[in-house]
């Protein structure tokens, strides 16, 4: 049976891939999106995890590459320095990074703390690309499809949880 053209043009759903599991975090890429999960307190080892991985996968597609930085409820923030790097890691990588989404997840006082404490990094970065806070991986995937085919959200949100599976049970 031949695919029509409405078919051709509509985004198909990627697979995860992971890229490197480490203690506490997990960076993987769905199609375009380049995919960190935290479970753990970033650390300078494990910070640096996320910088290469995300800089090899906006190396190899300047331009068309998304990030979705997923924290964990219960995560605790990071230290100055490391919201430092993050901020150099984004700006850095100007145009090539298409747009951000930071995922908070949780409800409730921490994890509102934890937002509060992490859109401080917002204001450090001098970047082109739009960066936006979430609660859920649906929201940000939402947003990230603004820039780059994901294809559908459920889709996504799936393999995000994929990815999340390759850190254990908490």
């Amino acid at each position: 049976m031949a695919q029509s053209s409405q078919d051709a043009s509509k985004p198909r759903d990627s697979k995860a891939q992971l890229v490197q599991v480490g203690d506490g975090i997990v960076v993987a890429q769905i199609g375009p999106v380049c995919a960190a999960l935290w479970r753990k307190k970033p650390t300078p080892e494990r910070f640096e995890i996320q910088r290469s991985c995300l800089n090899a996968a906006v190396k190899k597609h300047p331009g068309n590459t998304v990030f979705l930085c997923l924290v964990e409820a219960g995560t605790e923030p990071p230290e100055d320095n490391i919201r430092k790097a993050s901020s150099n890691m984004i700006t850095d990588l100007g145009e090539d990074l298409k747009a951000v989404a930071i995922v908070i997840e949780g409800s409730g006082f921490k994890a509102a703390i934890s937002r509060t404490v992490l859109s401080g990094i917002v204001f450090l970065i001098r970047t082109p690309s739009p960066i936006k806070y979430f609660e859920s991986a649906a929201s940000g995937a939402g947003f990230l499809s603004q820039f780059v085919a994901i294809g559908s959200i459920g889709s996504f949100v799936e393999q995000v949880e994929v990815v999340r599976g390759s850190l254990g049970k908490r």
